[in-house]
């Protein structure tokens, strides 16, 4: 699908939910969502590609992307992840930088993340503009 346009009611899709649909690809298509509303950021990439087990599940992963959006981060949004962090740190939450930059990306497009981390309801605590979405 490559670079996400429109974004209204797309989900973000984190690692974890992302890890199940890998396995069995064929299941992204029972669900009650329309696959142009699919979509990822880069650390979601990164993060799946970390658990590849040969070269041909890269390969096979790299085409399995192309069934999202792909929600873009810059430079700035560093900057916005590094704060979040720090207000996290100052109210004794230990959030991982990786669960901080998905949760960033989807305020950034206003968008739900769909996960089973309770690390992104630590965030939303803080950030209540972040929105997790409910199969």
């Amino acid at each position: 699908m490559g670079i996400a346009k429109d974004k209204h009611n797309m989900i973000l899709f984190d690692t974890n939910i992302l890890i199940n649909y890998w396995r069995k690809p064929e299941e992204l298509l029972k669900l009650n969502i329309s696959p142009d509303k699919f979509a990822i950021c880069g650390v979601v990439k990164a993060e799946l590609l970390h658990g590849a087990k040969s070269n041909d599940e890269i390969d096979k992963m790299l085409s399995f992307f192309n069934a999202f959006n792909l929600l873009h981060t810059d430079e700035y949004d560093f900057e916005g992840v590094g704060l979040i962090l720090k207000t996290l740190r100052e109210n004794g939450l230990a959030v991982p930088l990786t669960d901080v930059m998905i949760a960033f990306c989807a305020m950034k497009y206003d968008v739900p993340v769909w996960t089973q981390d309770g690390h992104f309801r630590l965030i939303q605590g803080l950030y209540p503009e972040l929105e997790l979405y409910n199969k």
